[in-house]
């Protein structure tokens, strides 16, 4: 038996903040800003949501910038925030692509993306068996 994907859904993304990730379905044709109303609407999911009183202009989604000529060890990340006029394939998203999502602060500017690393704590972990 060969091995099929059986999804038949849409693309997804992994939208990300702290320890959060959300996977979240959009066409290529879909706008960022719609991409951003269905990430709300999977926040605000519960009732006693610290994201319930967030609106689509309060939240900006980022993809980090690969970079061309760096080592891992001195890399540096950056981002770019993805403009909520343009769709998700003229964003040049892909399926299963990291998408960091940022909130805006009372002062009016926007926190740095930050998401955990599991695969590094991984490394860092003590395994005990009993």
């Amino acid at each position: 038996m060969s091995n099929v994907d059986i999804r038949v859904a849409q693309p997804y993304f992994l939208l990300k903040r702290g320890t959060l990730t959300l996977f979240i379905e959009a066409l290529s044709t879909e706008s960022v800003v719609e991409l951003k109303r269905k990430l709300l609407v999977s926040l605000c999911a519960h009732e006693e949501s610290e994201y319930s009183t967030l609106t689509p202009d309060r939240v900006r989604l980022v993809t980090e910038v690969q970079p061309q000529l760096q080592t891992s060890e001195d890399r540096v990340r950056q981002y770019q925030a993805l403009d909520d006029g343009t769709s998700v394939g003229a964003a040049g998203l892909v399926d299963e692509q990291v998408v960091y999502f940022v909130i805006q602060l009372e002062d009016g500017t926007w926190e740095e993306p930050h998401a955990a690393d599991y695969d590094a704590d991984a490394q860092e972990m003590d395994v005990m068996y009993s």
